[in-house]
């Protein structure tokens, strides 16, 4: 099994973002982007706390672990996936799509991955440090 890079998703949810402004592309980009932030948050989750996260209910798990976690920054990071899973699921189900939500869901992408960095960089420099959480 691969080391998957989630942030393609990313790439690919602008190029379909970019490529058209049919619909259809544009509710796809929304998922890309989406499923981008679950499978880097995922992984920062695993990797941090040293769990699997079960594969029955694994958004709205890791979500609730996110959003009930004594860091402020994971809380944040809860949020906004949370806030992604409503975009992504009503490009999904809903007739109705606009465009707004797909402005904001890039950038809440683009905040949820900066924060990721931001934590993986605070884990390293906590980790040289001999405090590593």
């Amino acid at each position: 099994m691969s080391d998957f890079d989630w942030k393609k998703f990313y790439d690919v949810g602008i190029h379909l973002k970019n490529f058209s402004n049919n619909e259809e592309y544009q509710r796809s980009a929304v998922g890309r982007f989406y499923y981008a932030c679950f499978g880097l948050t995922k992984k920062y989750y695993e990797n941090t706390h040293k769990i699997i996260i079960p594969s029955k209910d694994s958004h709205q798990f890791l979500i609730n672990r996110l959003l009930n976690s004594i860091y402020e920054k994971e809380n944040i990071l809860g949020e906004y996936l949370q806030t992604l899973r409503k975009y992504r699921n009503f490009a999904d189900y809903n007739d109705d799509f606009k465009l707004k939500n797909l402005n904001k869901t890039l950038k809440t992408s683009e905040d949820l991955i900066n924060l990721i960095q931001n934590l993986k960089e605070i884990r390293k420099f906590l980790f040289f440090q001999n405090r590593y959480i």
